[in-house]
């Protein structure tokens, strides 16, 4: 089985920011870290916005917290996309 982690930039009140590190797992076919992504966050419209109010028109959340980025990395902390593996596996190789 294959490893890697989803980490999310997690932005709380106080302006203070912390990263909350999700493990995912694969055994066949390799998932992206887009992939992870798009299961683990929701986009929700930004009830505060109005035009021209330099406000964002969607908010990212996750179990009720505001997040502003994430990446991946594997088990062995190299940054992971997935993009070669899912090809390479698609191929064949």
């Amino acid at each position: 089985m294959k490893v890697f982690f989803l980490y999310l930039l997690i932005v709380v009140n106080d302006g203070n920011y912390y990263f909350e590190k999700i493990p995912f797992g694969f055994t066949l076919r390799p998932i992206t870290c887009e992939d992870a992504w798009n299961e683990t966050v929701k986009i929700l419209p930004n009830s505060n916005y109005k035009d021209g109010n330099g406000e964002n028109w969607v908010v990212i959340m996750y179990k009720d917290k505001y997040v502003m980025g994430h990446y991946c990395k594997d088990e062995f902390g190299n940054y992971w996309n997935g993009y070669e593996e899912q090809l390479n596996y698609d191929l064949g190789h």
